[in-house]
C-alpha cells in the first residue's frame, strides 16, 4: 500500500514536472524574425507601415516599434495596436537620441535569427519576409537581403535598378544602394559586433552596410519589389549637404584598400577612380576583376558593342551575351551558349545551359535584370 503511494507520488511529481518543463519551453520560443521599426512623431504614416507588418504571409515575427522621444500620439497609436496583437513590442526612449541609437536599441533587444529593418514612413509588402526567408534558404551563405522597390508616387515609372552582387561589390565603393528596408543575419551581426554608428547624424546606413560587407558578410538582392519607399525632400540643404560628406568619408574608408588616399577619394571622379582600382585589383584581387573592368567599360567608355548584344545582370555575374543568330547568344567571359525563348519590350527568357529557363527584366539603362524563382 505505502508503495503504491509513493509510486503515485512520483508519477504525480514527473507530470507536474512535465507541465513545467512544457510551460518553459513555450515561453523561451524565440521568434523566427524581429521587425525593427524606430519612429519619430509620425502618427499620421504609422498605421500603414504597422498594418503592412501585421498583415504579411509569414506569421512567426515579432515587431519590436522603438519610439524615440516622440511628442504627438504616437504612443496611444502603437499601444492602440499592441493591444490587439501580442506580436508588438512598444520600447520608449524618454528623450529622442536619433536613427541609429534607436536601431541599436532595437537590434539589441531583438529576439530572432533574422532581423527585418521597417522605417516608420515607408511600408512592405505582404510577401516581404517570405520572399526574405526564401532568399535565404537558396542562398545560405548570404548574410542580407534587399529588393527593389517602388518610390511612392512614382509608381508609374517602374521600380529601381536590380543590382546582383556581382555588381554590388563594385558600386558600393562610391555610395550606398542598399536601403534601409534590408533582413540580414542577427547571429552575424552580433558576433562581429557590428552596431549602427551613433556618432554619425546622416549616412549611418551606408557604414553599417559597409561594415557587414568587410566581415565578410555577403550582401543579396531580390528582383522583385517588396517594398514602397517614401522619398523626403522637405529638409533644409544642409542636412544633404551633411548626407553627401558622410558618404564621401564611408567610400574613402572602403577605396583605401586599393591604395588609394582620402584626398584621391574625395576629390576624383567615379571614372578616375575605378581606373585606379582596376589597376590596383590586378595584384590584390580584393573584388572579381573581369566584373570590374566591364563595368568600367560600361559607364566610362565609349565601346561600341555589336548590334544585337545583351548586356546581363545574372545574380552570379554580370556579362554580354553575343548574338550568334535567331536563337542563340554566347557568353562574352567563357563562350557559354544560351538559347532565346522569349523576347519582347520589356522581358526576356533565355535558356541557360544547364537546360533551364531564366527570366529577365529590363532595366532603366537597357540591361536585363535576372528575376529568381524563390517561389
Amino acid at each position: 500500500m505505502i508503495k503504491k503511494r509513493y509510486l503515485g507520488i512520483i508519477l504525480l511529481g514527473c507530470f507536474i514536472g512535465w507541465i513545467v518543463t512544457v510551460s518553459v519551453s513555450a515561453a523561451e520560443k524565440k521568434p523566427l524574425i524581429s521587425v525593427v521599426m524606430p519612429t519619430y512623431n509620425r502618427v499620421d504614416l504609422l498605421p500603414r507601415s504597422i498594418e503592412s507588418i501585421l498583415n504579411q504571409t509569414v506569421k512567426d515575427f515579432e515587431f519590436v516599434i522603438v519610439d524615440d522621444g516622440s511628442t504627438d500620439n504616437s504612443i496611444e497609436l502603437i499601444q492602440s495596436y499592441q493591444s490587439k496583437d501580442k506580436r508588438i513590442r512598444l520600447i520608449r526612449n524618454q528623450k529622442n537620441c536619433g536613427i541609429a541609437c534607436a536601431r541599436n536599441r532595437g537590434m539589441d533587444a531583438a529576439k530572432g535569427k533574422y532581423l527585418a529593418i521597417m522605417d516608420s514612413d515607408d511600408y512592405s509588402e505582404p510577401n516581404r519576409l517570405e520572399k526574405s526567408l526564401a532568399f535565404f534558404k537558396k542562398h545560405p551563405d548570404y548574410v542580407a537581403v534587399n529588393s527593389v522597390y517602388y518610390e511612392m508616387g512614382r509608381e508609374a515609372k517602374g521600380v529601381n535598378n536590380w543590382v546582383p552582387p556581382r555588381r554590388w561589390e563594385i558600386i558600393y565603393h562610391f555610395a550606398n544602394y542598399y536601403t534601409n528596408l534590408a533582413m540580414f543575419d542577427l547571429e552575424f551581426v552580433r558576433q562581429h559586433g557590428i552596431r549602427y554608428d551613433e556618432t554619425l547624424i546622416s549616412a549611418e546606413d551606408y557604414d553599417f552596410w559597409s561594415r557587414l560587407w568587410l566581415a565578410g558578410g555577403k550582401l543579396g538582392m531580390i528582383n522583385e519589389p517588396l517594398l514602397r519607399l517614401r522619398r523626403h525632400a522637405t529638409y533644409p540643404k544642409k542636412y544633404y549637404d551633411t548626407i553627401l560628406e558622410m558618404r564621401k568619408v564611408i567610400s574613402a574608408r572602403l577605396l583605401e584598400r586599393f591604395g588609394i588616399s582620402k584626398e584621391e577619394a574625395y576629390q576624383g571622379n567615379r571614372c578616375y577612380l575605378m581606373d585606379k582600382m582596376i589597376q590596383s585589383n590586378q595584384e590584390k584581387q580584393i573584388i572579381n576583376q573581369y566584373a570590374l573592368v566591364l563595368t568600367f567599360k560600361k559607364q566610362c567608355t565609349d565601346e561600341i558593342l555589336p548590334e544585337g548584344t545583351l548586356y546581363i545582370k545574372h545574380f552570379d555575374f554580370i556579362d554580354n551575351l553575343f548574338w550568334v543568330d535567331e536563337k542563340r547568344y554566347v557568353r562574352a567571359e567563357n563562350n557559354d551558349e544560351y538559347t532565346l525563348i522569349e523576347k519582347t519590350k520589356d522581358v526576356l527568357v533565355l535558356q541557360n545551359p544547364q537546360g533551364k529557363q531564366e527570366r529577365y527584366h529590363r532595366q532603366s539603362d537597357n540591361s536585363w535584370g535576372l528575376v529568381e524563382d524563390l517561389n
